[in-house]
């Protein structure tokens, strides 16, 4: 079990911070691009348990649903664009600059420091920062049960790794 103080301790994000009853979502408490346009609930389990965070998934993916058909009504009327346009990275004159971005499993913080170009990036990622409150709930339970514990997190090692 992960409790609410110790997932807001190791900094959990995403399922693994909701199913222990933290109701924060970057989507609703900073919304960015067209999610302000979106009625979706904010998805949340009080135990903290495997069992929440795997529940806490089946119901994002519900509400994930939910947003698709919002967005898929709103689509105008009118041609479409078959080719992407070509983007250049404009800088903006901040020398240093943070951004939330919600990504499949939860949020990644973008960093960017500068001068007159592009000198440092840095993006959080949520695998390696969710790993860290694997130690404390793995602490005392079976082999088995550590297996699960860490699927639960649903890391990805690339991520871990870097």
């Amino acid at each position: 079990m992960l409790t609410a103080e110790d997932a807001i301790k190791y900094s959990a994000t995403g399922p693994l911070l909701r199913a222990s009853g933290i109701p924060y979502d970057v989507r609703r408490a900073e919304p960015y691009s067209i999610y302000d346009r979106f009625e979706f609930t904010v998805c949340i389990r009080q135990n903290g348990d495997i069992y929440d965070r795997l529940m806490v998934r089946f119901d994002e993916i519900r509400q994930s649903i939910r947003i698709i058909q919002q967005a898929a009504r709103q689509i105008p009327e009118g041609p479409v664009m078959a080719l992407k346009p070509v983007y250049q990275v404009r800088v903006p004159p901040a020398r240093r600059m943070a951004g939330w971005k919600v990504q499949r499993r939860t949020w990644f913080l973008h960093h960017l420091e500068r001068q007159t170009q592009p000198l440092r990036y840095h993006v959080r990622a949520p695998s390696f920062i969710n790993l860290t409150a694997f130690g404390p709930m793995a602490v005392g339970q079976k082999v088995a049960d550590v297996v699960g514990i860490l699927g639960s997190i649903d890391i990805v090692l690339g991520e871990v790794d870097r």
